[in-house]
Protein backbone atom coordinates (compact mmCIF):
# COMPACT_ATOMS: atom_id res chain seq x y z
CA UNK A 1 0.00 0.00 0.00
CA UNK A 2 2.81 2.41 0.93
CA UNK A 3 4.63 1.52 -2.27
CA UNK A 4 1.51 2.32 -4.35
CA UNK A 5 1.09 5.68 -2.63
CA UNK A 6 4.76 6.46 -3.25
CA UNK A 7 4.44 5.65 -6.98
CA UNK A 8 1.28 7.79 -7.19
CA UNK A 9 3.01 10.72 -5.49
CA UNK A 10 6.05 10.51 -7.78
CA UNK A 11 3.83 10.33 -10.87
CA UNK A 12 1.80 13.32 -9.68
CA UNK A 13 4.97 15.32 -9.11
CA UNK A 14 6.28 14.48 -12.58
CA UNK A 15 3.00 15.44 -14.25
CA UNK A 16 2.85 18.68 -12.23
CA UNK A 17 6.42 19.53 -13.20
CA UNK A 18 5.66 18.89 -16.88
CA UNK A 19 2.59 21.05 -16.67
CA UNK A 20 4.42 23.89 -14.95
CA UNK A 21 7.16 23.97 -17.58
CA UNK A 22 4.59 23.91 -20.33
CA UNK A 23 1.89 26.20 -18.94
CA UNK A 24 3.65 28.76 -16.75
CA UNK A 25 5.02 30.56 -19.80
CA UNK A 26 1.46 31.11 -20.99
CA UNK A 27 0.57 32.37 -17.50
CA UNK A 28 3.59 34.70 -17.50
CA UNK A 29 2.56 36.15 -20.85
CA UNK A 30 -1.00 36.64 -19.57
CA UNK A 31 0.25 38.42 -16.43
CA UNK A 32 2.47 40.70 -18.55
CA UNK A 33 -0.46 41.64 -20.79
CA UNK A 34 -2.49 42.45 -17.65
CA UNK A 35 0.40 44.61 -16.37
CA UNK A 36 0.84 42.32 -13.33
CA UNK A 37 4.59 42.50 -13.66
CA UNK A 38 5.54 41.34 -10.14
CA UNK A 39 3.40 38.22 -10.50
CA UNK A 40 4.84 37.57 -13.96
CA UNK A 41 8.39 37.91 -12.64
CA UNK A 42 7.68 35.52 -9.76
CA UNK A 43 6.30 32.90 -12.16
CA UNK A 44 9.21 33.33 -14.55
CA UNK A 45 11.82 32.74 -11.84
CA UNK A 46 10.20 29.36 -11.04
CA UNK A 47 10.92 28.11 -14.57
CA UNK A 48 14.20 26.31 -15.20
CA UNK A 49 15.39 27.21 -18.74
CA UNK A 50 17.48 24.04 -18.92
CA UNK A 51 14.31 21.89 -18.88
CA UNK A 52 12.57 23.73 -21.76
CA UNK A 53 12.18 22.63 -25.35
CA UNK A 54 13.63 24.82 -28.11
CA UNK A 55 10.25 26.47 -28.73
CA UNK A 56 9.54 27.06 -25.03
CA UNK A 57 13.06 28.42 -24.52
CA UNK A 58 12.44 31.02 -27.23
CA UNK A 59 9.10 31.85 -25.54
CA UNK A 60 10.94 32.15 -22.18
CA UNK A 61 13.52 34.52 -23.70
CA UNK A 62 10.77 36.66 -25.25
CA UNK A 63 8.99 36.91 -21.86
CA UNK A 64 12.29 37.97 -20.26
CA UNK A 65 12.76 40.72 -22.85
CA UNK A 66 9.18 41.96 -22.35
CA UNK A 67 9.57 42.14 -18.58
CA UNK A 68 12.90 43.98 -18.84
CA UNK A 69 11.35 46.48 -21.22
CA UNK A 70 8.24 47.14 -19.12
CA UNK A 71 10.32 47.48 -15.93
CA UNK A 72 12.66 49.97 -17.70
CA UNK A 73 15.65 47.73 -17.09
CA UNK A 74 18.67 48.35 -19.34
CA UNK A 75 19.33 45.53 -21.81
CA UNK A 76 23.08 44.85 -22.10
CA UNK A 77 22.74 43.30 -25.57
CA UNK A 78 20.06 42.33 -28.07
CA UNK A 79 21.22 38.71 -28.31
CA UNK A 80 18.09 37.36 -26.61
CA UNK A 81 15.59 39.10 -28.86
CA UNK A 82 17.56 38.32 -32.03
CA UNK A 83 17.63 34.68 -30.97
CA UNK A 84 13.83 34.80 -30.58
CA UNK A 85 13.41 36.39 -34.01
CA UNK A 86 15.63 33.76 -35.61
CA UNK A 87 13.74 30.87 -34.02
CA UNK A 88 10.20 32.15 -34.61
CA UNK A 89 11.04 33.08 -38.20
CA UNK A 90 12.23 29.51 -38.73
CA UNK A 91 9.27 27.92 -36.93
CA UNK A 92 6.66 30.08 -38.71
CA UNK A 93 5.02 31.31 -35.47
CA UNK A 94 3.72 34.66 -36.81
CA UNK A 95 2.33 35.88 -33.47
CA UNK A 96 5.59 35.54 -31.57
CA UNK A 97 7.69 36.65 -34.54
CA UNK A 98 5.67 39.87 -34.81
CA UNK A 99 6.04 40.47 -31.06
CA UNK A 100 9.78 39.74 -31.15
CA UNK A 101 10.24 42.17 -34.04
CA UNK A 102 8.28 44.77 -32.07
CA UNK A 103 10.70 44.61 -29.12
CA UNK A 104 13.71 44.63 -31.44
CA UNK A 105 12.32 47.76 -33.10
CA UNK A 106 11.74 49.43 -29.72
CA UNK A 107 15.29 48.59 -28.63
CA UNK A 108 16.70 50.06 -31.85
CA UNK A 109 14.64 53.25 -31.51
CA UNK A 110 15.66 53.78 -27.89
CA UNK A 111 19.30 53.25 -28.91
CA UNK A 112 18.95 55.98 -31.56
CA UNK A 113 18.96 53.61 -34.54
CA UNK A 114 15.83 55.18 -35.99
CA UNK A 115 16.10 53.84 -39.55
CA UNK A 116 16.60 50.25 -38.37
CA UNK A 117 13.79 50.70 -35.84
CA UNK A 118 11.23 51.80 -38.44
CA UNK A 119 12.17 49.02 -40.87
CA UNK A 120 11.91 46.40 -38.12
CA UNK A 121 8.60 47.78 -36.84
CA UNK A 122 7.14 47.84 -40.35
CA UNK A 123 8.19 44.20 -40.74
CA UNK A 124 6.46 43.49 -37.41
CA UNK A 125 3.35 45.21 -38.80
CA UNK A 126 3.45 42.97 -41.89
CA UNK A 127 3.94 39.82 -39.80
CA UNK A 128 0.99 40.80 -37.61
CA UNK A 129 -1.41 40.81 -40.57
CA UNK A 130 -4.00 38.11 -40.04
CA UNK A 131 -3.00 37.13 -36.49
CA UNK A 132 -5.73 36.85 -33.86
CA UNK A 133 -3.83 38.32 -30.89
CA UNK A 134 -4.96 41.97 -30.95
CA UNK A 135 -2.63 42.80 -28.05
CA UNK A 136 0.36 42.35 -30.36
CA UNK A 137 -1.27 44.18 -33.27
CA UNK A 138 -2.29 47.06 -30.99
CA UNK A 139 1.15 47.80 -29.60
CA UNK A 140 2.74 47.70 -33.07
CA UNK A 141 0.13 50.08 -34.51
CA UNK A 142 0.27 52.35 -31.44
CA UNK A 143 4.06 52.48 -31.64
CA UNK A 144 4.07 53.47 -35.34
CA UNK A 145 1.50 56.18 -34.60
CA UNK A 146 3.63 57.50 -31.71
CA UNK A 147 6.94 57.39 -33.60
CA UNK A 148 5.59 59.11 -36.71
CA UNK A 149 4.00 61.77 -34.52
CA UNK A 150 7.23 62.29 -32.57
CA UNK A 151 9.15 62.69 -35.84
CA UNK A 152 6.65 65.31 -37.05
CA UNK A 153 5.13 63.01 -39.71
CA UNK A 154 1.54 63.69 -38.72
CA UNK A 155 -0.02 62.55 -41.99
CA UNK A 156 1.79 59.22 -41.79
CA UNK A 157 0.76 58.92 -38.14
CA UNK A 158 -2.95 59.53 -38.82
CA UNK A 159 -3.94 56.12 -40.30
CA UNK A 160 -2.07 54.33 -37.52
CA UNK A 161 -3.81 56.46 -34.88
CA UNK A 162 -7.22 55.69 -36.38
CA UNK A 163 -6.41 51.99 -36.52
CA UNK A 164 -5.22 52.21 -32.91
CA UNK A 165 -8.58 53.65 -31.81
CA UNK A 166 -10.44 51.00 -33.82
CA UNK A 167 -8.57 48.13 -32.12
CA UNK A 168 -8.85 49.72 -28.67
CA UNK A 169 -12.61 50.16 -29.06
CA UNK A 170 -12.99 46.61 -30.38
CA UNK A 171 -11.23 45.22 -27.29
CA UNK A 172 -13.02 47.76 -25.04
CA UNK A 173 -9.78 48.58 -23.22
CA UNK A 174 -10.23 52.04 -21.68
CA UNK A 175 -6.50 52.53 -21.11
CA UNK A 176 -5.83 51.90 -24.81
CA UNK A 177 -8.73 54.14 -25.80
CA UNK A 178 -7.33 57.01 -23.71
CA UNK A 179 -3.98 56.83 -25.52
CA UNK A 180 -5.66 56.44 -28.93
CA UNK A 181 -7.77 59.57 -28.35
CA UNK A 182 -4.90 61.72 -27.08
CA UNK A 183 -2.77 60.65 -30.05
CA UNK A 184 -5.53 61.70 -32.45
CA UNK A 185 -5.86 65.01 -30.62
CA UNK A 186 -2.11 65.64 -30.87
CA UNK A 187 -1.99 64.70 -34.55
CA UNK A 188 -4.88 67.04 -35.42
CA UNK A 189 -3.17 69.79 -33.44
CA UNK A 190 0.06 69.14 -35.34
CA UNK A 191 -1.84 69.47 -38.62
CA UNK A 192 -3.33 72.78 -37.46
CA UNK A 193 -6.84 71.31 -37.09
CA UNK A 194 -7.53 72.84 -33.68
CA UNK A 195 -11.27 72.16 -33.47
CA UNK A 196 -10.80 68.44 -34.15
CA UNK A 197 -7.95 68.40 -31.65
CA UNK A 198 -10.24 69.74 -28.89
CA UNK A 199 -13.00 67.28 -29.83
CA UNK A 200 -10.68 64.30 -29.32
CA UNK A 201 -9.24 65.78 -26.13
CA UNK A 202 -12.76 66.19 -24.68
CA UNK A 203 -13.39 62.50 -25.42
CA UNK A 204 -10.05 61.54 -23.91
CA UNK A 205 -10.60 63.29 -20.57
CA UNK A 206 -13.32 60.80 -19.66
CA UNK A 207 -10.80 57.93 -19.93
CA UNK A 208 -7.78 59.45 -18.12
CA UNK A 209 -8.68 57.74 -14.81
CA UNK A 210 -8.31 54.36 -16.57
CA UNK A 211 -4.64 55.11 -17.23
CA UNK A 212 -2.17 53.94 -14.52
CA UNK A 213 -1.26 56.77 -12.13
CA UNK A 214 2.40 56.89 -13.17
CA UNK A 215 1.43 57.34 -16.84
CA UNK A 216 -1.13 60.12 -16.39
CA UNK A 217 1.42 62.94 -16.33
CA UNK A 218 1.63 63.16 -20.15
CA UNK A 219 -2.16 63.36 -20.41
CA UNK A 220 -2.34 66.15 -17.82
CA UNK A 221 0.51 68.07 -19.44
CA UNK A 222 -1.03 67.92 -22.92
CA UNK A 223 -4.47 68.86 -21.59
CA UNK A 224 -2.99 71.86 -19.77
CA UNK A 225 -1.06 73.01 -22.86
CA UNK A 226 -4.10 72.73 -25.13
CA UNK A 227 -6.47 74.51 -22.70
CA UNK A 228 -4.15 77.33 -21.73
CA UNK A 229 -5.80 79.75 -24.19
CA UNK A 230 -9.40 78.63 -23.67
CA UNK A 231 -9.82 77.59 -20.01
CA UNK A 232 -7.12 78.96 -17.73
CA UNK A 233 -8.56 77.38 -14.57
CA UNK A 234 -8.71 73.89 -16.11
CA UNK A 235 -5.20 74.32 -17.55
CA UNK A 236 -3.93 75.22 -14.05
CA UNK A 237 -5.59 72.17 -12.49
CA UNK A 238 -4.16 69.79 -15.07
CA UNK A 239 -0.67 71.31 -14.79
CA UNK A 240 -0.77 70.91 -10.99
CA UNK A 241 -1.88 67.28 -11.34
CA UNK A 242 0.94 66.57 -13.80
CA UNK A 243 3.55 68.22 -11.58
CA UNK A 244 2.26 66.31 -8.53
CA UNK A 245 3.01 63.01 -10.25
CA UNK A 246 6.44 64.11 -11.49
CA UNK A 247 8.05 67.51 -11.85
CA UNK A 248 8.47 68.15 -15.56
CA UNK A 249 9.08 70.95 -18.03
CA UNK A 250 5.62 70.85 -19.63
CA UNK A 251 3.73 71.29 -16.36
CA UNK A 252 6.07 74.05 -15.26
CA UNK A 253 5.73 76.05 -18.46
CA UNK A 254 1.92 75.75 -18.27
CA UNK A 255 2.01 77.02 -14.68
CA UNK A 256 4.29 79.83 -15.85
CA UNK A 257 1.69 80.86 -18.45
CA UNK A 258 -1.02 80.83 -15.76
CA UNK A 259 1.08 83.00 -13.42
CA UNK A 260 1.85 85.37 -16.30
CA UNK A 261 -1.88 85.69 -17.08
CA UNK A 262 -2.45 86.53 -13.40
CA UNK A 263 0.18 89.29 -13.57
CA UNK A 264 2.86 87.50 -11.52
CA UNK A 265 5.62 87.92 -14.12
CA UNK A 266 8.42 87.20 -11.64
CA UNK A 267 6.98 83.77 -10.83
CA UNK A 268 6.40 83.15 -14.54
CA UNK A 269 10.05 83.92 -15.36
CA UNK A 270 11.26 81.68 -12.56
CA UNK A 271 9.04 78.79 -13.70
CA UNK A 272 10.21 79.17 -17.31
CA UNK A 273 13.86 78.91 -16.23
CA UNK A 274 13.06 75.86 -14.13
CA UNK A 275 11.09 74.32 -17.02
CA UNK A 276 14.10 74.70 -19.32
CA UNK A 277 16.27 72.91 -16.76
CA UNK A 278 13.80 70.02 -16.59
CA UNK A 279 13.41 69.68 -20.39
CA UNK A 280 14.92 66.39 -21.55
CA UNK A 281 14.03 66.29 -25.26
CA UNK A 282 14.42 68.75 -28.17
CA UNK A 283 10.62 68.97 -28.46
CA UNK A 284 10.29 70.01 -24.81
CA UNK A 285 13.13 72.57 -25.04
CA UNK A 286 11.64 74.09 -28.20
CA UNK A 287 8.19 74.39 -26.58
CA UNK A 288 9.59 75.97 -23.40
CA UNK A 289 11.70 78.47 -25.37
CA UNK A 290 8.74 79.41 -27.60
CA UNK A 291 6.49 80.14 -24.62
CA UNK A 292 9.28 81.99 -22.79
CA UNK A 293 9.99 84.20 -25.81
CA UNK A 294 6.30 85.08 -26.18
CA UNK A 295 6.06 86.14 -22.52
CA UNK A 296 9.27 88.19 -22.80
CA UNK A 297 7.95 89.99 -25.88
CA UNK A 298 4.68 90.78 -24.12
CA UNK A 299 6.66 92.29 -21.19
CA UNK A 300 8.78 94.38 -23.57
CA UNK A 301 11.93 92.45 -22.65
CA UNK A 302 13.25 92.56 -26.20
CA UNK A 303 16.91 91.90 -25.40
CA UNK A 304 15.97 88.81 -23.41
CA UNK A 305 13.52 87.75 -26.15
CA UNK A 306 16.31 88.10 -28.73
CA UNK A 307 18.66 85.85 -26.75
CA UNK A 308 15.85 83.34 -26.26
CA UNK A 309 15.09 83.41 -30.01
CA UNK A 310 18.74 82.53 -30.76
CA UNK A 311 18.57 79.58 -28.42
CA UNK A 312 15.26 78.61 -29.99
CA UNK A 313 16.71 78.81 -33.50
CA UNK A 314 19.65 76.64 -32.45
CA UNK A 315 17.31 73.99 -30.97
CA UNK A 316 15.06 74.02 -34.05
CA UNK A 317 18.02 73.69 -36.41
CA UNK A 318 19.43 70.81 -34.38
CA UNK A 319 16.02 69.13 -34.28
CA UNK A 320 15.51 69.62 -38.03
CA UNK A 321 18.97 68.20 -38.74
CA UNK A 322 18.24 65.21 -36.54
CA UNK A 323 14.92 64.56 -38.29
CA UNK A 324 16.59 64.95 -41.67
CA UNK A 325 19.13 62.31 -40.65
CA UNK A 326 16.32 60.04 -39.49
CA UNK A 327 14.40 60.67 -42.76
CA UNK A 328 11.55 58.47 -41.50
CA UNK A 329 9.24 59.45 -44.34
CA UNK A 330 11.58 58.18 -47.05
CA UNK A 331 12.44 55.14 -44.95
CA UNK A 332 8.81 54.10 -44.86
CA UNK A 333 8.13 55.02 -48.49
CA UNK A 334 11.17 52.96 -49.53
CA UNK A 335 9.94 50.06 -47.40
CA UNK A 336 6.48 50.25 -49.01
CA UNK A 337 8.05 50.44 -52.48
CA UNK A 338 10.25 47.41 -51.84
CA UNK A 339 7.31 45.52 -50.37
CA UNK A 340 5.18 46.28 -53.44
CA UNK A 341 8.05 45.14 -55.64
CA UNK A 342 8.30 41.93 -53.65
CA UNK A 343 4.56 41.33 -54.05
CA UNK A 344 4.78 42.07 -57.78
CA UNK A 345 7.68 39.63 -58.18
CA UNK A 346 5.74 37.02 -56.23
CA UNK A 347 2.64 37.59 -58.37
CA UNK A 348 4.78 37.40 -61.55
CA UNK A 349 6.31 34.14 -60.34
CA UNK A 350 2.86 32.71 -59.59
CA UNK A 351 1.60 33.87 -63.00
CA UNK A 352 4.55 32.27 -64.79
CA UNK A 353 4.03 29.11 -62.77
CA UNK A 354 0.34 29.07 -63.71
CA UNK A 355 1.22 29.57 -67.40
CA UNK A 356 3.81 26.79 -67.22
CA UNK A 357 1.28 24.44 -65.61
CA UNK A 358 -1.34 25.37 -68.25
CA UNK A 359 1.14 24.73 -71.08
CA UNK A 360 2.12 21.42 -69.49
CA UNK A 361 -1.54 20.40 -69.23
CA UNK A 362 -2.11 21.30 -72.90
CA UNK A 363 0.93 19.26 -73.92
CA UNK A 364 -0.21 16.31 -71.81
CA UNK A 365 -3.70 16.59 -73.31
CA UNK A 366 -2.30 16.56 -76.85
CA UNK A 367 -0.06 13.62 -76.05
CA UNK A 368 -2.99 11.78 -74.50
CA UNK A 369 -5.16 12.41 -77.58
CA UNK A 370 -2.39 11.16 -79.81
CA UNK A 371 -1.92 8.14 -77.58
CA UNK A 372 -5.64 7.29 -77.78
CA UNK A 373 -5.66 7.73 -81.56
CA UNK A 374 -2.49 5.74 -82.03
CA UNK A 375 -3.81 3.06 -79.72
CA UNK A 376 -6.89 2.51 -81.89
CA UNK A 377 -4.78 2.58 -85.07
CA UNK A 378 -2.26 0.20 -83.53
CA UNK A 379 -5.00 -2.16 -82.40
CA UNK A 380 -6.54 -2.24 -85.90
CA UNK A 381 -3.16 -2.77 -87.54
CA UNK A 382 -2.14 -5.47 -85.07
CA UNK A 383 -5.46 -7.25 -85.51
CA UNK A 384 -5.13 -7.16 -89.30
CA UNK A 385 -1.50 -8.32 -89.14
CA UNK A 386 -2.37 -11.25 -86.88
CA UNK A 387 -5.30 -12.18 -89.13
CA UNK A 388 -2.94 -12.28 -92.12
CA UNK A 389 -0.32 -14.32 -90.25
CA UNK A 390 -2.85 -16.81 -88.87
CA UNK A 391 -4.49 -17.14 -92.31
CA UNK A 392 -1.12 -17.98 -93.88
CA UNK A 393 -0.44 -20.54 -91.17
CA UNK A 394 -3.85 -22.15 -91.74
CA UNK A 395 -3.18 -22.38 -95.48
CA UNK A 396 0.18 -23.95 -94.81
CA UNK A 397 -1.29 -26.51 -92.41
CA UNK A 398 -4.08 -27.41 -94.81
CA UNK A 399 -1.62 -27.97 -97.67
CA UNK A 400 0.59 -30.26 -95.60
CA UNK A 401 -0.06 -34.01 -95.46
CA UNK A 402 -0.03 -34.12 -91.67
CA UNK A 403 -3.13 -34.28 -89.53
CA UNK A 404 -3.21 -30.75 -88.15
CA UNK A 405 -6.95 -30.37 -87.64
CA UNK A 406 -6.52 -29.32 -83.99
CA UNK A 407 -3.97 -26.63 -84.85
CA UNK A 408 -6.08 -25.43 -87.76
CA UNK A 409 -9.13 -25.12 -85.49
CA UNK A 410 -7.14 -23.16 -82.92
CA UNK A 411 -5.84 -20.68 -85.50
CA UNK A 412 -9.29 -20.41 -87.06
CA UNK A 413 -10.73 -19.50 -83.66
CA UNK A 414 -8.06 -16.80 -83.19
CA UNK A 415 -8.81 -15.40 -86.64
CA UNK A 416 -12.50 -15.35 -85.84
CA UNK A 417 -11.87 -13.60 -82.54
CA UNK A 418 -9.65 -10.95 -84.16
CA UNK A 419 -12.18 -10.36 -86.94
CA UNK A 420 -14.88 -9.93 -84.31
CA UNK A 421 -12.78 -7.30 -82.57
CA UNK A 422 -12.16 -5.59 -85.90
CA UNK A 423 -15.85 -5.80 -86.64
CA UNK A 424 -16.69 -4.25 -83.26
CA UNK A 425 -14.49 -1.23 -84.02
CA UNK A 426 -15.90 -0.89 -87.52
CA UNK A 427 -19.43 -1.51 -86.29
CA UNK A 428 -19.07 1.19 -83.67
CA UNK A 429 -17.62 3.52 -86.33
CA UNK A 430 -20.51 2.75 -88.65
CA UNK A 431 -23.02 3.45 -85.87
CA UNK A 432 -21.45 6.81 -85.16
CA UNK A 433 -21.28 7.64 -88.87
CA UNK A 434 -24.98 6.86 -89.27
CA UNK A 435 -25.69 8.94 -86.18
CA UNK A 436 -24.10 11.96 -87.86
CA UNK A 437 -25.95 11.30 -91.13
CA UNK A 438 -29.23 11.25 -89.23
CA UNK A 439 -28.59 14.73 -87.80
CA UNK A 440 -26.88 13.68 -84.55
CA UNK A 441 -24.17 15.61 -82.68
CA UNK A 442 -20.95 14.74 -80.85
CA UNK A 443 -22.04 16.21 -77.50
CA UNK A 444 -21.87 12.82 -75.74
CA UNK A 445 -18.89 11.40 -77.62
CA UNK A 446 -15.74 10.24 -75.89
CA UNK A 447 -12.18 10.37 -77.25
CA UNK A 448 -12.29 6.85 -78.77
CA UNK A 449 -15.56 7.57 -80.61
CA UNK A 450 -13.79 9.92 -83.02
CA UNK A 451 -11.07 7.30 -83.61
CA UNK A 452 -13.66 4.55 -84.30
CA UNK A 453 -15.50 6.71 -86.83
CA UNK A 454 -12.21 7.52 -88.59
CA UNK A 455 -11.41 3.78 -88.88
CA UNK A 456 -14.82 3.17 -90.45
CA UNK A 457 -14.44 6.16 -92.75
CA UNK A 458 -11.32 4.51 -94.18
CA UNK A 459 -13.69 1.99 -95.76
CA UNK A 460 -15.59 4.87 -97.39
CA UNK A 461 -12.70 7.11 -98.49
CA UNK A 462 -9.29 5.65 -97.64
CA UNK A 463 -7.32 8.14 -99.82
CA UNK A 464 -8.83 11.11 -97.96
CA UNK A 465 -8.01 9.67 -94.51
CA UNK A 466 -4.51 8.78 -95.73
CA UNK A 467 -4.16 12.39 -96.94
CA UNK A 468 -5.10 13.65 -93.46
CA UNK A 469 -2.61 11.29 -91.81
CA UNK A 470 0.31 11.96 -94.14
CA UNK A 471 -0.06 15.57 -95.28
CA UNK A 472 -0.73 17.15 -91.85
CA UNK A 473 1.38 17.33 -88.72
CA UNK A 474 -0.34 14.96 -86.29
CA UNK A 475 -3.94 16.07 -86.49
CA UNK A 476 -5.97 15.13 -83.41
CA UNK A 477 -8.93 12.73 -83.94
CA UNK A 478 -11.31 15.67 -83.41
CA UNK A 479 -9.56 17.78 -86.07
CA UNK A 480 -9.53 14.83 -88.49
CA UNK A 481 -13.25 14.38 -87.89
CA UNK A 482 -13.69 18.13 -88.49
CA UNK A 483 -12.19 17.68 -91.98
CA UNK A 484 -14.14 14.48 -92.61
CA UNK A 485 -17.41 16.36 -92.00
CA UNK A 486 -16.56 18.71 -94.86
CA UNK A 487 -15.58 15.69 -96.98
CA UNK A 488 -19.06 14.31 -96.20
CA UNK A 489 -20.53 17.49 -97.75
CA UNK A 490 -21.39 19.38 -94.58
CA UNK A 491 -21.34 23.19 -94.55
CA UNK A 492 -20.08 25.55 -91.82
CA UNK A 493 -23.43 25.79 -90.06
CA UNK A 494 -23.92 22.00 -90.02
CA UNK A 495 -20.37 21.45 -88.75
CA UNK A 496 -20.95 23.98 -85.95
CA UNK A 497 -24.21 22.22 -84.93
CA UNK A 498 -22.65 18.74 -85.02
CA UNK A 499 -19.63 19.75 -82.90
CA UNK A 500 -21.59 22.17 -80.67
CA UNK A 501 -19.32 25.15 -81.39
CA UNK A 502 -19.83 28.71 -82.62
CA UNK A 503 -19.11 30.12 -86.06
CA UNK A 504 -15.99 31.90 -84.77
CA UNK A 505 -14.65 28.59 -83.46
CA UNK A 506 -15.29 26.98 -86.85
CA UNK A 507 -13.23 29.71 -88.53
CA UNK A 508 -10.40 29.45 -86.00
CA UNK A 509 -10.38 25.63 -86.34
CA UNK A 510 -10.00 25.92 -90.10
CA UNK A 511 -7.08 28.30 -89.64
CA UNK A 512 -5.43 26.09 -87.01
CA UNK A 513 -5.77 22.93 -89.16
CA UNK A 514 -4.52 24.75 -92.22
CA UNK A 515 -1.43 25.76 -90.23
CA UNK A 516 -0.66 22.10 -89.56
CA UNK A 517 -0.42 21.23 -93.23
CA UNK A 518 3.05 20.01 -94.17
Amino acid sequence: MKRSLLIFAVTLCVLTACRSNRDRLIEVNSFINENRLDTAQACLTRINPATLSEHDLAFYQLATVKLNHLRYRPVPSDTLIRSCISYFRKSGDKDKLAESLYYQGVADYEAGHVKEAFVTMREAERCAEGITDLTITHKIVECLADWNMSEGQYRLAMPYAKRNLEISTMVNNYNWIAYALVFLSQIHEGLGQHDSSHVYLDKCIGYIHDVPDSQRVDFYNYSAALMINTDLSAAHDYAMKGNAIRENSMSCVSLAQVRFSEGDTEAADSLCCYALMLATTPTERIYVLEQTMQMQEKQGQYDEAYQTSRSLMYEKDADALQRERHDVRNIQLTYDYELRGQHQRQNLYLSLLAVAVAVLLVILSILYHRYKMNKVDKEVMENQLLINIYSQQVDQLKSSNQDMESAVNTLTEKITSLRERQSEILYEGRRLYDHILQGGTTSLWGKTDFAHLIEFYKLIDLPFVTHLENDYDNLSPRNMFFEILYNMGKNDKEVANILGIGNSTVRSSKTRIKGKKI
